[in-house]
């Protein structure tokens, strides 16, 4: 009897652990809408691309030079996340949200196409805290929940990007790309101020506002006991790291958000408004699929669940310019790239966070997404020369092969062994 109410304490326990705490789901919708806000600003600018290109008389391998060298500058400097553990989330992620509407403003105000990269560049600059301070902020917060919290945190990326393409189609044919682009700078601003507001609001029992600076309860997962070096060499960290920098090339918050506007509006000629109808369906499909994999990949084997949304997600991005140009079966398989190309980015920082436990978590992320979105961002500048010398559709067979090479490299990494060290 003493042994069952022994175990029956241990299971209250353990629900109590991992029940939701108050103040618990503001401060991941918080985190969730200030990644909103940053992808409104990517979303933004992909919808103003073949304008830019047409008005500028650019081709699409200056373009894609340009979105390379933008996203390594703002992959590689996410490495930095390590080097500010001191300055609460708060502060780094309003700054993102304030400089973003800066460079959209001035993108929106460029005379040429060296002054509108510029402006590009300086999104790049701003851009970088929110994805390792958000999932490091996150993972520390939610241990038990890792796959859940990261794929929302994803989400939030998506949402943001699902607001934008009808509006900004109807925008741009009313009144111009740049009042397109100016109006949701504005936007941007105030969301700053509110996330600015948000997070000073959101505090919980875990240490207040050290809690959203991450030294409680937060970003560093509790004081670290190993050396990022150490758990950097875990078969875990290294596939998660590989396969991520492969599959960029066909990454939903990266390469698909750059050129599948381009590719119906250029490729296809669609209107601008059949362009934000498709690219909205489209993304309204990765609101749904980096929530649903990620609760699966909690639940189930995370490898197994990766796994299928690599060969799915494989499969609909070469179905997506087989079909030709009708809208219907342009939006039934966008659906599907929408559900499952968007999914792979959370599952593999769910697994990548899986391996760095017990060392420091924002500094693990900082490292992670300069890697992964910092050289994975030169698949853009190639891209770019892809669709020039040999078309959209083999550009788009490239992102789909890049699935399964990134597949077939998580396959063959065999897992690490559990230690004391590696469980959560």
């Amino acid at each position: 009897m003493v042994g069952v109410s022994s175990r029956s304490a241990d299971l209250l326990a353990q629900r109590r652990d991992r029940a939701w705490r108050p103040g618990d789901i503001a401060d991941l919708g918080v985190v969730t809408f200030s990644h909103a806000v940053q992808h409104v600003y990517v979303a933004a600018l992909a919808l103003t691309y073949p304008f830019v290109v047409a008005d500028f008389g650019i081709s699409y391998g200056t373009l894609g030079i340009l979105l390379g060298a933008a996203g390594v500058v703002g992959g590689v400097l996410q490495a930095a996340a390590g080097m500010v553990r001191r300055m609460s989330a708060r502060v780094l992620l309003t700054a993102q949200n304030l400089g973003l509407a800066v460079a959209a403003l001035l993108g929106a105000l460029s005379p040429g196409f060296a002054a509108f990269s510029a402006a590009r560049m300086v999104g790049a600059f701003t851009s970088w805290p929110q994805h390792p301070v958000g999932s490091a902020y996150l993972t520390g917060r939610f241990p038990d929940r890792r796959g859940l919290v990261l794929s929302w945190h994803t989400t939030g990326g998506s949402i943001g990007t699902l607001a934008v393409p009808v509006l900004a189609g109807v925008l741009i044919a009313h009144v111009g790309w740049r009042w397109s682009l100016a109006i949701f700078a504005l936007a941007m601003a105030i969301s700053g101020v509110l996330v600015m507001a948000g997070l000073r609001g959101t505090r919980s029992g875990a240490g207040s506002e050290d809690a959203v600076a991450g030294e409680s309860a937060g970003d560093d997962d509790h004081a670290p006991t190993l050396r990022l070096r150490t758990v950097l060499l875990r078969r875990t960290v290294v596939a998660a790291l590989l396969a991520s920098t492969i599959a960029a090339a066909g990454r939903g918050l990266g390469a698909l958000t750059a050129y599948v506007p381009a590719y119906l509006k250029s490729g296809l000629h669609l209107t601008p408004v059949q362009v934000g109808v498709v690219f909205t369906v489209l993304v309204t499909g990765s609101v749904v699929g980096p929530v649903a994999a990620g609760l699966l990949s909690d639940r189930l084997d995370r490898r197994a669940v990766l796994l299928t949304v690599f060969l799915v997600g494989a499969a609909a991005l070469a179905a997506f310019v087989l079909v030709g140009a009708s809208v219907p079966a342009l939006i039934a398989v966008g659906l599907l790239v929408g559900v499952f190309a968007y999914a792979e980015s959370p599952l593999l920082q769910s697994l990548f966070s899986d391996g760095v436990q017990g060392a420091n978590v924002r500094t693990a992320f900082g490292l992670y997404f300069a890697i992964a979105y910092g050289v994975g961002s030169l698949w853009l500048t190639a891209l770019g020369a892809i669709i020039d010398h040999a078309g959209f559709r083999t550009a788009f067979f490239v992102m789909a092969g890049s699935f399964v090479v990134a597949g077939a490299v998580v396959l063959l990494a065999r897992p690490d062994r559990p230690s004391p060290q590696t469980q959560p």
